[in-house]
């Protein structure tokens, strides 16, 4: 056996030791290099949001990307509490709660436009959701959608009946309910939010044949 040498193993443990405490210095005096995270959601989440917002905003609160957690509770030692641990890292991409009281009323998970809308995570979530007889909602990321048939689902779902706020103004009302005709076409237009360019974000009417006709123009104009 080679002997040992306790000196040269103490000054091994110094070294390390000095440079773990340089380190953990330089790790304190560093500086914090933070900045700001922008867009807070990518362009198919924020056309969605726009297009949700229109359509139930005179009754619902929408609160994106909250853990399935935050919604769905368990008793301890259950199979429940299981259930929860596998979803831990879920979201839920909107909640929609009722305005006056905050009840959550629906839940809503966006599938990307193509993928598999049955995978192993989604049908544990779907479980997890009937079991607390919470209604989920799923569709599918793309661009443009009626917006009426938006709202008509989603209050269906949430139980309301679908008769305007008396609160709402009559701006907020005619801006969403009254379809101007295509400038093109003169069909019906829809509303709906610009995904991409300049104006991304900002509502805007489109032609209702679209694509066959691209007459459009925003809603401020």
């Amino acid at each position: 056996m080679f002997p040992v040498d306790l000196n040269s193993i103490l000054m091994v443990l110094a070294v390390v030791i000095a440079t773990l405490l340089t380190v953990l210095l330089w790790l304190k005096r560093a500086p914090l290099n933070l900045k700001l995270r922008n867009p807070v959601f990518e362009a198919d989440n924020r056309a969605f949001l726009g297009q949700l917002d229109i359509a139930v905003r005179s009754h619902l609160s929408i609160f994106p990307s909250l853990p399935v957690s935050d919604i769905v509770a368990a008793n301890a030692f259950s199979r429940g509490k299981l259930t929860l641990n596998r979803l831990a890292h879920q979201r839920f991409d909107y909640v929609l709660c009722h305005r006056r009281d905050m009840d959550v009323r629906c839940v809503i998970k966006l599938i990307p436009y193509g993928k598999n809308s049955n995978n192993k995570e989604l049908r544990i979530l779907r479980g997890a959701c009937e079991s607390a007889e919470l209604t989920l909602l799923e569709y599918e990321m793309k661009p443009y959608r009626d917006v009426s048939e938006l709202r008509r689902v989603v209050f269906s779902a949430c139980g309301i009946d679908g008769i305007e706020n008396p609160e709402q103004t009559s701006t907020e009302t005619s801006s969403v309910s009254a379809k101007p005709s295509c400038p093109k076409c003169h069909k019906i237009m829809e509303l709906t939010v610009i995904k991409k360019g300049a104006h991304a974000g900002q509502e805007c009417w489109i032609c209702s044949t679209y694509p066959n006709c691209k007459g459009a123009r925003l809603l401020s104009s």
